[in-house]
């Protein structure tokens, strides 16, 4: 009898433990997790990114949240670290109960993320990054506001070698997941013009050893630099690659979204000559977008010390898009219901995407904006049809 009620006990704890992480909400409160670097050199990437999403979360909450739920986004550092970031994913399960991983900053740390949150069946949404794993199969545990890094290097190199007629293009990049991606991107946009790349250059994640790349790249005289990495590194390869003599004065250089051009102008002095931003949302400065503006008025209001960012912008309009996925489910909902919705508003995103004029919540995402900065300010370049 005692063995019986053992087994009993611990299956009903097993059921717990199950329900938990299947549902992952009370009454009045959705828990989400977000993983990204809080400290270190990238830490302009997670504060911002939280920022711009958390202004947008308290929006909701101080308007009475969703049918009466607060959404409350918990935070762990994993300072661009994979390992750092497995560990706060169980954590986050675990201990914290969350019913989502939301705006997991970095491709590597994403990649180790994923896994977890597809083991335990739980929403992986609104990561910043964008590696085609995030995008290959139609995960239906996955949901992007961003476009990819294959598609933003298909619309720099349209710019570059369609417009402006460059041939000679080189890479430098990231040597991991991240830059692997991108670099892929660009081989893949490169093959579509009967054109290679003439040189790459890599470094190591979270270092700036960027002195090998450049030395392999000074080598090819290329017009255009494609740049694929964060912002410190990228910034000392460009003061570096200025100073070269071997590097044309003229070469173009263009930067990924995960780059912070504010950051990057700043090191480099606000010296932006040929540089060209790629960027998945428009300029948070200057953007008469209904949904800009409305964003400009509530950093102001939840943070009004801090400057507006590409990256807060972003992550804005992630939570925009989470909010809206709880609206679409109802107030009585099951996992299966939030998966569902899932991919219902991944097609509207996706079609909004293809047709400008769509009227959609989320009809600032899926976009790719080339900007170049001019007159202390982020302007969109003239492009040729």
């Amino acid at each position: 009898m005692k063995k019986i009620l053992f087994l009993m006990l611990i299956l009903l704890i097993g059921i717990f433990l199950l329900y938990d992480y299947e549902y992952g909400f009370s009454d009045d409160e959705i828990r989400l997790g977000m993983s990204a670097p809080f400290s270190g050199n990238k830490s302009d990437l997670g504060n911002e990114m939280y920022m711009g999403a958390n202004a947008y979360f308290q929006y909701t909450n101080n308007s009475g949240g969703v049918y009466g739920r607060f959404i409350k986004l918990l935070t762990r550092d994993n300072r661009y670290e994979p390992e750092l970031a497995i560990k706060n994913a169980n954590d986050f399960i675990k201990k914290d109960k969350i019913f989502a991983f939301f705006g997991s900053v970095g491709t590597p740390t994403s990649k180790v993320i994923l896994p977890i949150a597809l083991k335990h069946n739980i929403p992986f949404l609104g990561a910043f990054s964008g590696a085609e794993f995030l995008r290959t199969h139609h995960n239906p545990l996955v949901l992007n506001s961003r476009v990819s890094y294959k598609e933003e290097a298909e619309k720099l190199i349209q710019y570059f070698v369609n417009n402006k007629k460059c041939t000679r293009i080189a890479v430098f990049y990231q040597n991991d997941s991240f830059g692997r991606s991108g670099l892929k991107g660009v081989r893949a946009a490169l093959n579509k013009r009967n054109l290679k790349i003439i040189a790459e250059g890599s470094y190591k994640r979270n270092t700036l050893s960027v002195g090998n790349a450049l030395y392999e790249i000074s080598l090819s005289r290329p017009e255009v630099i494609i740049l694929i990495g964060t912002t410190m590194p990228v910034a000392q390869f460009i003061k570096r690659a200025r100073l070269n003599k071997k590097i044309n004065k003229n070469v173009k250089f263009a930067t990924l979204s995960f780059v912070n051009p504010k950051l990057l102008l700043k090191t480099l002095k606000f010296n932006s000559k040929n540089i060209i931003f790629s960027q998945i949302v428009p300029s948070p400065w200057a953007s008469k977008k209904r949904q800009v503006v409305k964003y400009r008025e509530l950093m102001r209001k939840y943070y009004p010390n801090k400057d507006f960012s590409f990256i807060s912008l972003e992550g804005y309009f992630a939570a925009k898009m989470v909010v809206q996925l709880f609206k679409d489910v109802g107030k009585n909902f099951t996992k299966s219901d939030f998966i569902r919705a899932m991919k219902n508003l991944s097609l509207k995103i996706e079609n909004s995407a293809r047709d400008k004029n769509i009227s959609s919540e989320c009809v600032c995402l899926n976009r790719i904006h080339l900007m170049k900065y001019t007159n202390n300010m982020f302007e969109p370049i003239e492009e040729t049809k």
